[in-house]
């Protein structure tokens, strides 16, 4: 789900995913935020205990806008799996090119060959898919990680809904990394990241969402950056029900036997964007 190719950007996260939560599950019309960000993700956790998915997989077309006005495209076939295990093959998997990651390593692969693995991972696994299904505590260490401060929060608005704001105590504050909430779903609509030292943050912003089971999915994301777009991905497919083999995330080798990508992909168990 977020993430830029390794070639032009190693250390941005790999994500692709942007997930979100079931409609009716979460507060109604709170305004006020909770005085801590523990207590926010203690909100989330509990509005989908046992309903969120473990799984998904799901078809990306991503745009990246250069600089000069430069624009380029590409397919990303990405799985995600448990609470923090994300695989992104860059084009097909027969190329051997992808990423797999955890809420703090990346590993890059070339050729099905591990070339390089970093520290940081991605700062997105925690809010999108860990928060629903691990302890409060281990997704708080993870953002710890990426320098979000869950002591700090605040009320606003964003898209006409009423969000909190875990990271930063007023509007003023732009420059810490936070993710916002959105209050009434307790489910993540933005986030302000670090992704490399001394660059200005992403400004990653979910939209679009649809239902995906007992959860929704947020199948498009603008990924910001010193004021400008500098990629938009747009999901085309997805399943959370498509068998993902935990080979798929080695971490020494990018396995190809197995993936999804190269199999049929049935109407049953996957969803389609409408034109």
């Amino acid at each position: 789900m977020l993430s830029r190719r390794p070639s032009t950007r190693v250390g941005l996260l790999v994500l692709t995913i942007a997930l979100t939560g079931c409609a009716g599950r979460g507060g109604a019309g709170s305004t006020a935020a909770p005085a801590t960000g523990r207590v926010v993700l203690g909100r989330m956790r509990r509005a989908y205990e046992g309903s969120w998915y473990t799984q998904l997989a799901f078809v990306q077309q991503t745009t990246f806008f250069r600089e000069g006005g430069v624009q380029d495209t590409a397919t990303w076939f990405e799985s995600l799996r448990g609470a923090d295990q994300l695989r992104i093959d860059f084009r097909s998997p027969t190329e051997g090119r992808g990423t797999v990651s955890t809420a703090d390593s990346t590993f890059v692969f070339r050729n099905d060959t591990l070339v390089r693995a970093t520290a940081g991972g991605n700062p997105f696994l925690p809010v999108i898919q860990g928060v629903y299904l691990q302890p409060v505590e281990l997704t708080v260490r993870q953002l710890a990680g990426h320098h979000i401060d869950v002591s700090r929060t605040y009320a606003t608005a964003w898209d006409g809904r009423p969000v909190w704001v875990v990271g930063a105590a007023s509007g003023d504050d732009t420059t810490s990394g936070q993710f916002w909430v959105d209050s009434e779903k307790l489910v993540a609509v933005r986030m302000l990241v670090q992704a490399q030292p001394n660059q200005p943050l992403l400004d990653v912003r979910l939209r679009d969402y649809v239902a995906v089971g007992r959860a929704w999915l947020a199948t498009t994301i603008d990924i910001m950056q010193g004021g400008r777009t500098v990629q938009y991905e747009a999901y085309t497919e997805w399943s959370t029900t498509t068998f993902l083999p935990l080979a798929l995330f080695n971490r020494q080798r990018l396995i190809t036997e197995g993936h999804w990508a190269l199999q049929p992909r049935p109407d049953s168990a996957w969803t389609r964007r409408r034109p």
